[in-house]
């Protein structure tokens, strides 16, 4: 009766059913994990297996390896149980085992690695894996490496962000630590960052996500890893949704920086949330083929232009939107501090003289203010008479003693033209001097530079600097040494320009040694003398 009671519990209208068959699922041919037929994966995580690709996404490289500028080898790696726009970092290194034997000492190198996915990590760390897992696998069997992109500090210094967020960007920038922003896949990039328990190798993956049948903000998609997606429950955040965190304008300034780049995230860098829209985006807009068309289509028809656009088409240029920033501005000035720290000359430069407007030295005056809760008072203020120069009349100037090498610095430094407190040279056979640039990563050509890194410095036999005298100097010096900074107002009392000067000297070094100036020039009115011929008169 038993039987007969389990066969009455089955509904009439399953009743006819066959023997049960595996339909509908597979096993996976790596690790035997049974799946549904429709998986794109292995659902087995240590294993990932892809089975097949979806119609849409097109299959994304498996590991690529990150350019860090030494010997640290980093790798970014796909996730594959989380689809190809997941990927993490991966740290591969070398161990050594010494194993004492009668013979002598054994020495063994293993690769290890380690992968800095949070279920991987935790795994390692608990000895639950015992091989490794299959992102340190595809690292070790990377053959990819990352594209650099350059970043050109006229870009940056053009982008509408905040101050703190440009200085932030160019001193990850000018790291020695690899590139700023490198290229792994289409839409992907690794972004330096400062490292923390959540990016403890001072990087982090961006997304950039468009469709190039559609302009709509909807279609397209910003993200970053510092960045959490709670309040994003349909997956990746719209660009003017997400906040627009330091790694988003570090990205839109290296692809502002570079022409096809523009081309290509041209939606974004159009996009208000970039603040690159009227200044970068105009400029490229007729250099290239694409945009010849559009520039023509755009001539034929009148249309009222704004305010504060530049016209570049027909090479028609308004002259009112043509402009000289502050930050530019001082550039000069350090580039012409730059240029008077000759090792040729004495080291007492006749005062550097700027005319600019008022407002230009409210912003210089206010970097001398910097670190004092108060405007900072000038040193001195006298009253003159100009009787025989123009312009002829009373005028006051104002000077400031500057006797902290490192507050020059800071009143001069621009993401540009940081302010180089020495200079080095080197010395022709004519007894002449000319400047010695040290081979370095510079942010500008960072693509170039990283094909041939330099590993050893150049060797400079003879070392010869000059550098700026602020503050004491030498052991037995009494007064400090200022620099100097004076300013009149109102010499054009119409324009509101004042007129600016700048003191200061320099000195020179010579292996390290404070050198005295000794003039390598020959005076003008001495003439060459040739030896007399010898004349041999044979027999």
């Amino acid at each position: 009766m038993e039987p007969n009671s389990q066969r009455t519990k089955v509904p009439a209208f399953l009743s006819d059913l066959g023997k049960a068959t595996l339909r509908g699922i597979r096993k996976c041919p790596r690790c035997g994990t049974y799946n549904g037929t429709r998986g794109l994966s292995c659902k087995n995580k240590t294993c990932g297996t892809i089975f097949r690709y979806g119609a849409r996404k097109q299959p994304s490289i498996e590991a690529v390896k990150i350019i860090t500028g030494s010997d640290l080898q980093v790798y970014s790696v796909r996730q594959r149980d989380r689809g190809p726009d997941y990927r993490c970092f991966v740290e591969l290194g070398v161990s050594e085992t010494t194993i004492q034997t009668v013979d002598g000492t054994i020495i063994t190198q293993l690769s290890s690695g380690r992968c800095y996915v949070p279920s991987c990590l935790k795994a390692a760390t608990q000895g639950i894996v015992e091989n490794q897992c299959q992102h340190i696998k595809l690292a070790v069997n990377c053959q990819a490496e990352a594209t650099p992109l350059t970043l050109k500090s006229s870009v940056l210094n053009a982008i509408q962000a905040s101050p703190e967020t440009k200085q932030s960007i160019w001193q990850l920038a000018t790291e020695p630590t690899g590139p700023l922003v490198q290229r792994v896949t289409k839409n992907i990039m690794v972004v330096k960052c400062k490292a923390s328990p959540k990016h403890s190798l001072g990087y982090l993956h961006t997304s950039f996500m468009q469709k190039i049948s559609s302009r709509s903000l909807s279609e397209r998609r910003f993200f970053c890893s510092c960045q959490t997606l709670k309040s994003h429950k349909a997956g990746v955040p719209k660009a003017e949704a997400a906040p627009r965190c330091i790694h988003f304008f570090a990205c839109l300034c290296a692809f502002a920086s570079d022409e096809t780049l523009a081309q290509e995230f041209s939606d974004f860098l159009n996009s208000d949330a970039s603040g690159l829209k009227d200044i970068i985006v105009p400029q490229l807009g007729c250099h290239s083929e694409s945009s010849v068309s559009a520039c023509e289509s755009a001539a034929s028809k009148p249309r009222k232009r704004k305010k504060d656009e530049v016209s570049v088409c027909g090479q028609l240029l308004d002259e009112a939107q043509v402009t000289l920033s502050f930050q530019d501005w001082l550039a000069s000035v350090t580039e012409r501090i730059h240029q008077t720290m000759h090792y040729q000359f004495d080291g007492k430069p006749e005062p550097l003289v700027f005319h600019i407007p008022q407002s230009f030295f409210d912003a210089l005056q206010q970097r001398i203010s910097v670190g004092s809760a108060k405007k900072r008072l000038p040193n001195s203020t006298t009253a003159f008479v100009r009787k025989d120069a123009l312009p002829l009349g009373t005028f006051s100037k104002y000077t400031w003693h500057i006797t902290n090498i490192l507050q020059v610095k800071q009143i001069l430094d621009t993401p540009e033209m940081p302010l180089e407190i020495t200079r080095s040279f080197i010395q022709n056979r004519d007894g002449t001097y000319e400047l010695f640039k040290c081979p370095k990563v510079e942010v500008e050509s960072i693509a170039e530079t990283y094909g041939r890194i330099e590993k050893q410095p150049m060797l400079r036999p003879l070392e010869l600097k000059t550098f700026l005298k602020v503050g004491n100097t030498s052991p037995d010096q009494k007064e400090p040494t200022p620099f100097i900074i004076e300013w009149i107002p109102d010499i054009l009392p119409q324009s509101k320009i004042g007129e600016l000067r700048i003191k200061f000297e320099y000195g020179h070094h010579r292996n390290g040694h404070v050198a005295d100036y000794q003039d390598p020039r020959p005076p003008l009115d001495q003439s060459l003398e040739l030896a007399p011929l010898t004349t041999i008169t044979f027999p």
